[in-house]
């Protein structure tokens, strides 16, 4: 697979007496964990491409594993990173720091509280262009003195619609243009036909790093952009289909999430004020009962602690996470809300835990943490949605 840093194979020079140099550590060198150097040196800060940051940890794409495994890493050592993992450009670098070095302001942890309805600090402005792929996805190209069927061929194993033409594909910074496949197949385009002849020359090509939300509408209006690294080489295309996709994919937790937020509300509507209060009482997750029998309690594990808010609004309409678990564990509730239905008192705690399991998708699709974002979470939305529409549906 392409990487940005596949030609380089040593560290910057630095001056290791100097204590407040930032040096930059690049993916292909030894294979001595660099960052284990870095901890025990006496360096303030030191940059290191993203795609070795994972590496050292095992990984060459990022997930909700391996980014909790970086930042335990770094609170272990008293370090930071700028960007956080999650947010980061692939195909560019992070910069960590001693934590009494740090000065930029850091990425806030979601609220693992009752505070979902709080200030929900939107963070795609941040997303970089390398966000709309996955890390590591491999880049089609072509070269000079490739022949049309060969373009052709490679397109329609890879499904591609367009490649970038390079003078040679071992030096990606020597783009010559684009070749699409509908000018390849136009009834004047022969075998003998050149690549160069056929290929667009006047294409857009941004940094991976540049803001995503910045360079919408150049895609929109050129069909595709191409993302380059620091040393100006073409590392990814990224194309209309891309963006539907990512956009899609963030639109469609949105949806997921305010449609289970409207049943909850929904029903909790003809639950008194009084009543919802009482139930929603300042107690931590973790003593809350989830049984009717009162024996059971979701763990510390399940919950990593919760609060509550109170609201001036309309009561039912502005609980929170934490308040609809508290709310449904409380027996008065849980009979009133489920009745005669199918949902019966041996079905509560699977019912509260996949409250709890949306709570916290909801959490991590509102403050935005792309690794975490796409389908993945769709299931804890999903088991939660199939039991409240249940309950929705026998009270109609």
């Amino acid at each position: 697979m392409t990487t940005n840093d596949e030609n380089n194979t040593s560290e910057t020079p630095t001056d290791e007496n100097n204590t407040s140099e930032t040096t930059t550590v690049k993916d292909g060198q030894s294979r001595q964990n660099e960052l284990d150097k870095f901890v025990l040196s006496d360096k303030k800060s030191k940059q290191f491409a993203t795609s070795y940051v994972l590496e050292c940890f095992g990984r060459s794409r990022r997930g909700a594993i391996v980014n909790r495994l970086i930042n335990e890493w770094l609170e272990k050592n008293q370090l930071s990173m700028f960007p956080d993992i999650s947010s980061a450009d692939y195909y560019g670098e992070v910069e960590i720091r001693r934590l009494s070095l740090d000065s930029e302001p850091q990425t806030q942890k979601p609220d693992e509280s009752s505070n979902e309805s709080g200030s929900e600090k939107s963070a795609v402005g941040g997303w970089v262009l390398s966000s709309l792929k996955s890390d590591a996805d491999e880049l089609d190209s072509l070269q000079y003195g490739d022949s049309v069927s060969d373009a052709i061929e490679l397109m329609q194993q890879r499904n591609r619609t367009k490649l970038p033409l390079f003078f040679s594909k071992n030096d990606r910074s020597t783009l010559i243009g684009t070749v699409t496949l509908s000018d390849l197949t136009f009834d004047k385009v022969s075998d003998q036909t050149k690549l160069i002849n056929v290929a667009t020359t006047q294409v857009p090509v941004v940094g991976t790093n540049e803001k995503l939300f910045d360079w919408v509408s150049t895609i929109l209006q050129h069909g595709f952009i191409y993302g380059k690294n620091a040393r100006n080489e073409i590392v990814q295309i990224y194309t209309t289909w891309d963006l539907a996709t990512h956009l899609n994919s963030i639109a469609a937790m949105f949806l997921r999430a305010n449609e289970i937020e409207e049943l909850l509300r929904g029903f909790l509507a003809d639950v008194s004020k009084e009543d919802l209060k009482d139930a929603t009482r300042k107690i931590p997750l973790t003593e809350v009962y989830i049984d009717t029998k009162q024996s059971t309690k979701l763990t510390k594990e399940e919950v990593n602690a919760s609060g509550s808010d109170d609201s001036e609004k309309s009561y039912s309409q502005q609980l929170v996470f934490a308040d609809y678990i508290r709310a449904l564990a409380d027996d008065k509730i849980w009979s009133k809300v489920t009745g005669s239905g199918r949902i019966s008192d041996e079905d509560k705690p699977r019912c509260i835990r996949s409250l709890n399991d949306a709570r916290l998708a909801r959490n991590r699709v509102m403050h935005f943490n792309r690794s975490e974002i796409p389908e993945d979470m769709i299931p804890s939305f999903e088991a939660l949605a199939v039991w409240l529409r249940q309950i929705v549906q026998s009270k109609s």
